[in-house]
């Protein structure tokens, strides 16, 4: 047949592996090499995820080995990180990072979707994700943490957020999840002393009027009905805003409290298909009817990365399990048509139907036709899944594990892992508390974005003074760590807030081997020690009343984020300040410029036509006109600041002027001497 086609796979789910298996059968080993990639050496059986979340099976049976799996198809788990359609090569990651490449006769891309928290303020560092075996597990063993923190919490509150379960989406994934949690939850409370089942509270928040928009209106609203009896609260048509480490948020202000937030939502493209010079729709390859990426001729697409429209109703395909692998197979027979030089065939298939389990032994199901939904649906739903398992090894297992979970309890072991040897991220909204006065330390913050006030007790009332604010590149937390004792003082986020945080074994271990950090730290500490206010009372009592209007200085000159390097160059040259704000149209700041920005631009290689956005400083230090003057005193000098920005609020920064170091120190000045010379004359 001439020379042995070499057909590259790119994705090892259930397109991906159904293609090759298909492939295999079809071409022998002399006619073609077939090379499936994936990053993970098995197939991930998506369906499943969630019984693995809720101790119904073991994570083992989830994960199916690619090379047992796959006789006959060279497996490699490199990353593909770039596709070149031209030249007929993939390129990859190999061992420690070595770039490698690969040519192809034929390329099967079949990636599906990443994951993408970003969308929504706070989720990536909050939320849990439901893709992988890992993910499943990590939740898995995360909810029940929270059970052992709740059996042993003296304080209500405290205990009931602990039990609180929020997962954002209501498609199958969410469903799924939230009714697996919940049983979970709910089942194995009986083996707890401390944890009343009102206590339990677990929450489906989803952005559409019904669930599951898959399936037909009378089995949405039977989901949603069965649901809520099995005890979960069932929010629709809201949308998620933002998200922190003590629960979720909406436009409104509206807040359910979440300590385990599981996100179901956001997929976005892969960062290869991005790259792909290739038709593109809603992030998906458009391809034409028999699955070729439209304008290639040997490049084929299917599954969830793929637009695939199907000829047997002329309508897109869903991104689901059932049709993914009929594309697979559909796709590798098309290539088998055209190396044997035949004429290829549309993608045609029949839906068979649509199953979701939904939790206490429900499920709703469409299936030939028919519409089921309780206890029928959902031994169909375990029947069908368990018969699609691709070996009889993982069948057994997981039939076993199910059969089990009928006459025995879950099982409730989990491994604890040291929760303090970590760098992590965390969101907070204006108003949270990072930590409180008196917690203890466990963790050292360094601001990303956003401000952060430091506060602390008045007296037995609980009254708050605030000391000092933070932005970004500031950190805090170092002194408790370092002294090893309890906050002195709390921090509260003063707007949005992006933190990255250093666990207390992570922090000593960097603090301790590296010099130059060890002694940053030690100016730090010297710098903020003590309270300034208790070394200058005097000082303090000439600010403490004064308004801060007395200090505000109108901006005279600004720049506009388009302006040019040129032009910044020209307006800071002429200007007897080293700064210059830089507001949009509506007088908005947008950040600020000052000469040692414009020293970096020029070693970095700026051009005159360079923009001011490119190069300016965003999110600085600010202050508002409600602040009081020992604030922004005492922030001035643990920053070394000369001069702050001052803008009408924190919600939309409205330029009212700056203020300059050097006057506030003249104005205390005087009113110093004037003192003195009062006393003098008495």
């Amino acid at each position: 047949m001439g020379e042995k086609k070499k057909i590259k796979i790119i994705g090892g789910g259930f397109a991906g592996v159904k293609c090759a298996l298909t492939l295999r059968k079809k071409l022998s080993r002399e006619e073609a090499d077939i090379i499936l990639y994936n990053s993970e050496n098995y197939l991930v059986f998506q369906p499943l995820l969630a019984e693995v979340v809720g101790a119904s099976i073991s994570p083992e049976p989830v994960a199916v080995p690619l090379r047992q799996m796959l006789p006959g198809v060279y497996c490699r788990t490199e990353d593909i990180i770039n596709i070149d359609v031209n030249n007929n090569y993939v390129e990859y990651l190999g061992d420690e990072g070595r770039k490698g490449q690969m040519y192809y006769d034929h390329l099967v891309i079949a990636c599906g979707s990443a994951v993408n928290l970003g969308l929504i303020p706070g989720m990536a560092d909050h939320a849990f994700p439901l893709k992988t075996v890992g993910d499943a597990v990590a939740l898995r063993y995360h909810v029940m943490q929270q059970m052992e923190n709740a059996e042993i919490c003296d304080d209500e509150d405290r205990r009931r957020w602990y039990l609180s379960f929020v997962i954002v989406g209501g498609g199958f994934s969410g469903v799924e999840v939230a009714g697996e949690i919940n049983d979970l939850v709910r089942d194995t409370r009986k083996f707890f002393r401390n944890i009343p089942k009102e206590d339990i509270k677990v929450t489906l928040v989803h952005s559409r009027d019904q669930l599951l928009p898959e399936v037909s209106s009378k089995l949405r609203d039977f989901t949603k009905v069965k649901m809520e009896q099995a005890g979960i609260n069932v929010v629709l048509n809201r949308r998620v805003s933002y998200v922190t480490n003590e629960g979720v948020g909406f436009d409104d202000g509206v807040t359910i409290d979440g300590a385990t937030i599981v996100c179901t939502v956001g997929n976005a493209t892969s960062p290869v298909i991005q790259k792909l010079e290739a038709p593109k729709e809603r992030g998906r390859l458009v391809t034409e009817p028999d699955m070729k990426v439209s304008g290639h001729s040997n490049v084929w697409a299917v599954g969830d990365c793929a637009l695939i429209n199907n000829s047997y109703n002329n309508t897109p395909s869903p991104p689901t399990g059932q049709f993914a692998e009929r594309q697979g197979r559909q796709a590798a027979q098309n290539i088998v048509r055209v190396i044997r030089g035949e004429e290829t065939k549309p993608f045609r298939f029949k839906p068979l139907g649509q199953l979701c389990a939904i939790g206490g032994h429900n499920a709703v199901a469409e299936f030939l036709g028919f519409h089921i939904s309780g206890f029928i649906a959902w031994f169909l739903w375990r029947t069908v899944y368990l018969f699609k398992l691709p070996s009889f090894s993982h069948k057994l297992k997981v039939g076993f594990d199910w059969a089990w979970e009928i006459f025995y309890s879950r099982d409730l072991a989990h491994p604890k892992a040291d929760q303090t040897e970590r760098i992590c991220k965390s969101h907070y909204q204006p108003g949270d508390y990072v930590f409180n006065e008196g917690d203890p330390s466990n963790n050292f913050y360094i601001i990303e974005s956003g401000e952060a006030e430091v506060v602390r007790k008045t007296d037995e009332e609980g009254k708050e003074k605030v000391l000092a604010i933070l932005g970004p590149g500031d950190f805090f937390g170092e002194m408790a760590l370092l002294d090893n004792r309890v906050r002195s003082s709390a921090v509260r986020a003063r707007t949005e807030l992006e933190v990255t945080i250093m666990g207390k074994k992570v922090f000593e271990q960097i603090s301790g081997a590296l010099r130059p950090f060890r002694d940053f730290l030690a100016d730090a500490v010297k710098r903020r020690g003590g309270n300034m206010w208790q070394k200058l009372p005097v000082v303090y009592e000439i600010l403490k009343n004064q308004p801060l209007s007395t200090f505000i200085n109108p901006v005279e000159t600004s720049l506009d984020p388009q302006d040019t390097f040129e032009t910044a160059v020209k307006t800071l040259s002429g200007n007897e300040f080293d700064f210059c704000c830089v507001v949009d149209g509506s007088n908005k700041l947008k950040g600020i410029l000052t000469r040692t920005d414009i020293f970096r631009a020029v070693e970095s290689g700026a051009s005159p036509h360079m923009k001011v956005s490119e190069f300016m400083t965003e999110s600085p230090i600010v202050a508002t006109e409600n602040d009081s003057c020992t604030i922004v005193a005492a922030t001035m000098r643990d920053h070394d600041l000369k001069w702050v920005p001052v803008v009408d609020n924190l919600s939309n920064l409205y330029v009212k002027g700056y203020i300059r170091r050097d006057k506030m120190i003249n104005f205390v000045l005087e009113k110093f001497h004037e003192h003195h010379d009062k006393a003098g004359a008495s």
